[in-house]
């Protein structure tokens, strides 16, 4: 009797033990979510999630709000594309336009936050372009004063906008204190390859020449970048635009799909792209900005 008595006690102890330990993994899973700005999402994530869950720690919570985020990015993505933009004006057409591409930036910045291999300080850099993008995407409604057209949106778009407010505090309380990247002698980050920095370092052979005065292959960057991509440019290789000194007066755009482009100039005061969209003249903010998505190197 005693020796059943000492078995089922036993059991009980580490019965008990076991329980403790999975509240615990549970409820240091549940106090990251203080640290969001909408806790209620961030623990209903969690007690709805697959049971194996409660057994995981702060980064595997973090990991599960990113995909959640990710998921509701691309129903977002899929419900604006499938709206019904003749019900909206020209100006209106014009802000859902610039949603549309933005949530599909914003699809392909949470694909990358989720990537292991990303420094949790990139993942923070693209949870904040994320939120950048969804601010933008309003302003275009609020640049037009369709406030009624941007209020349908949020609405139809339900919850994904503290959804994603919560991946950025999850991702920012469990990033360490200081940046795993590594740096070498020249200060390079460790994701540049050692082809970009050869070509970093050295004097730039250009692909194609920009010059306003008509002394290089085109007289506009717009003309440039049309011809790397018939060449070819945004392959595997570093296609290089060298732009002259001059004012260029236009809005240059280059989509995501242009990519390894290099664009260098003479100087910052030297080469210098000017545009004169604005709100006035019935832009969006987005499409105004006079670069979209590159930056221009001097050398």
């Amino acid at each position: 009797m005693d020796k059943q008595i000492s078995i089922i006690a036993t059991f009980l102890f580490f019965h008990i033990l076991l329980l403790h330990f999975r509240l615990a993994k549970c409820g240091n899973a549940t106090s990251i979510c203080t640290y969001t700005p909408h806790p209620e999402l961030c623990n209903t994530l969690q007690t709805t999630s697959p049971r194996k869950t409660l057994d995981e720690n702060d980064v595997d919570l973090g990991r599960l709000s990113f995909k959640e985020t990710l998921a509701q990015a691309t129903n977002a993505h899929k419900l604006i594309s499938e709206m019904d933009s003749s019900s909206l004006d020209e100006l209106g057409r014009s802000a859902w336009s610039d949603c549309l591409e933005l949530y599909q930036d914003t699809i392909h910045q949470l694909n990358r936050s989720i990537d292991s291999k990303i420094d949790a300080f990139d993942a923070q850099t693209w949870l904040s372009a994320a939120i950048a993008n969804e601010q933008t995407c309003h302003s275009g409604f609020l640049d037009f004063n369709k406030s009624s057209q941007l209020e349908s949106l949020q609405l139809m778009l339900g919850d994904f906008s503290k959804t994603l407010a919560n991946s950025l505090a999850i991702n920012k309380a469990i990033s360490p204190s200081t940046s795993n990247q590594k740096r070498d002698s020249d200060h390079f980050p460790d994701w540049v390859s050692a082809r970009d920095r050869r070509l970093l370092r050295s004097s730039v052979k250009a692909d194609v020449v920009v010059a306003q005065d008509g002394s290089g292959d085109y007289t506009t960057i717009s003309e440039g970048l049309a011809a790397a991509k018939r060449r070819g440019g945004g392959g595997l290789r570093r296609f290089v635009i060298y732009v002259k000194k001059g004012v260029y007066r236009e809005n240059v755009e280059i989509k995501r799909s242009m990519k390894n482009l290099m664009l260098i100039g003479d100087g910052i005061d030297a080469t210098i792209v000017s545009g004169d969209r604005s709100v006035k003249d019935g832009f969006t903010t987005f499409r105004s900005a006079t670069f979209g998505e590159i930056i221009i190197i001097s050398i």
